[in-house]
Parts: structure tokens; sequence; C-alpha cells
């Protein structure tokens, strides 16, 4: 094991949750700079909302999100943890969430996660979904 890499770490005594696109534990090395951003939402350059559609939000955040991490020289395998709010949550976004992420969040390892509903966002109205994520390098 590389002692200079964060490590994700999945108990087999709980469910495996790689399905959903998490880890239940990162671990960050001693010594390693923690970068904590803020919630992308799906915004276009102008800080306008890119459509009222749940899936087209969700691949718009990721982007932004890969957009942030790159400006800070870092990548989507940097990613220990991401907060993802979504507003009137249902299982269906969920799975919109889930089948989106797997196609656009080419990570080598699946953050530790947590899914938060709530009635609103203060981005922008009808944004639908905001991720914040912490970074590790």
């Amino acid at each position: 094991m590389d002692h200079n890499k964060n490590t994700f770490i999945n108990p087999t005594v709980l469910f495996n949750p790689s399905n959903y696109g998490f880890s239940h534990i990162a671990k960050i090395p001693e010594g390693k700079s923690l970068y904590y951003f803020s919630g992308q939402w799906a915004s276009d350059v102008n800080g306008q909302l890119v459509s009222i559609d749940f899936e087209k939000q969700v691949r718009q955040t990721v982007i932004n999100i890969k957009t942030a991490l790159n400006a800070a020289k870092l990548s989507i395998n940097d990613v220990v943890k991401q907060t993802v709010y979504i507003v009137d949550f249902t299982m269906e976004k969920k799975q919109v969430l889930i089948d989106v992420a797997s196609k656009e969040w080419h990570a080598e390892y699946l953050p530790a996660s947590s899914i938060i509903p709530i009635p609103l966002l203060a981005t922008a109205p009808n944004c639908l979904i905001e991720i914040e994520i912490i970074a590790a390098k």
C-alpha cells in the first residue's frame, strides 16, 4: 500500500457502496493538503442556470466540479468527500445522479459521500442540485 496516497475503505461488514458511487471511509495521509470547494451547481460562466432539467443540471454540476478541480491543479482522483444537496429528493433523482455520475465521474476510487434532501437551494431559482467537495493532495 502506498502510504502517500489517499486510502478508501469499505469494510466487508457494511454494504458495498460502490454500486451507489461512493466509499464508506476516506483516509488522508499525513502531510497532504486539504482543499475545500464551495458547492458547485449547474451554472454557466455567467452564473445562470443552464437548464431546469435535473439530468442536465447534474451533468453541468459535474463539469463545473471538474473545472474547479483543474483550476486547483487537482483531479477527480483527489476528491475524498462529496456532499450532494438535492431539492425535492426522490429515488428517481438519486438514480439519475448515479447514472450521470458513473458516466462523468471517472475516478480510480469513489469518495466518501452524503446525499442531503432539501426543500430549496439559495443558488438560483429552479436549481435542483449542488455538490460540494473536499479534495486532498
